[in-house]
């Protein structure tokens, strides 16, 4: 649910030099930038000290330097990067919503405005990550730290490492699994692009469903939400049935509520006590 405290900020004025047309590139001309930042107001509603709050004129400074350092074809790419920018730069903000209006726009006929409005906001994402190919540990160690510095990751918490046996009917090595805490502004396929990349720079292979495997990272939650694709399933498919998910996630986010079965990761993982393999 979003947190409905805001700050806005109205009809900022820029003068910039976004455009497709050379001309514009060349000439420049004036926009206009509407701003509402999500942030938790209730300390300084209290406390009345600005240090608790957000600093609005520093944030107009902000973007007026984010929206005149660079030239845009696009005012949708420069309207995104306005967004990132200040979601990174300020750690109080959970999210932004930002409308970019160029009325001096070359379209040739009457009209009084054109513009972009952009929502973006932090995502809290949990990822279980296993291992039984090499040295696991390392592999796996490395994995995070790779995930650690993704500029558009940040609140990485890991559970403990825990060895397990493996989940279905392939025999093989024991396996080290854990589970991950991360703050994101990737999209869902843009975070399980990231985490093949990182799974390809431990030579993950996907020959056997089940199989052994250097590295395995998955997505098993993203925010509340349910999604799927061709490539991606949210909430985890199964994950309810795996306790070397639901052991290190329970480390995590014992009370975190499955969207769609209603239940607990801590319900979950006490049904699945002493369960080793389940729907095998």
């Amino acid at each position: 649910m979003r947190n409905q405290d805001c700050i806005k900020i109205t009809n900022l004025k820029v003068f910039a030099h976004h455009g497709v047309f050379e001309e514009e590139k060349r000439d420049g001309q004036d926009f206009y930038i509407n701003a509402v930042l999500y942030l938790d107001l209730h300390t300084p509603g209290k406390s009345d000290r600005l240090e608790d709050s957000l600093n609005y004129g520093e944030v107009c400074h902000f973007i007026h330097k984010v929206f005149t350092e660079k030239s845009y074809d696009l005012i949708e790419a420069a309207c995104e990067n306005l967004c990132t920018r200040m979601l990174l730069e300020f750690e109080q903000l959970t999210e932004v919503e930002v409308e970019l209006q160029k009325p001096h726009a070359p379209i040739g006929l009457p009209f009084e405005n054109v513009s972009v409005t952009m929502c973006r906001k932090w995502h809290r994402a949990y990822l279980s990550f296993g291992s039984n190919v090499g040295d696991s540990e390392k592999l796996i160690l490395d994995g995070i730290r790779k995930i650690q510095e993704h500029p558009l990751i940040r609140g990485v918490v890991s559970s403990k490492l825990l060895t397990t046996k493996p989940y279905g009917p392939v025999e093989q090595p024991d396996f080290v699994n854990g589970c991950l805490k991360i703050d994101t502004l990737l999209n869902p396929e843009e975070l399980l692009e990231f985490l093949h990349e990182v799974e390809a720079g431990a030579d993950r292979t996907r020959e056997l469903r089940w199989g052994p495997r250097t590295l395995d990272l998955d997505i098993v939650f993203y925010d509340k939400l349910v999604y799927e694709s061709e490539d991606l399933v949210i909430p985890h498919v199964d994950m309810q049935n795996r306790q070397f998910v639901l052991e290190p996630l329970a480390e995590l986010c014992p009370n975190y509520r499955h969207p769609m079965l209603g239940r607990t990761v801590k319900q979950m993982r006490g049904e699945l006590k002493n369960v080793e393999y389940v729907n095998q």
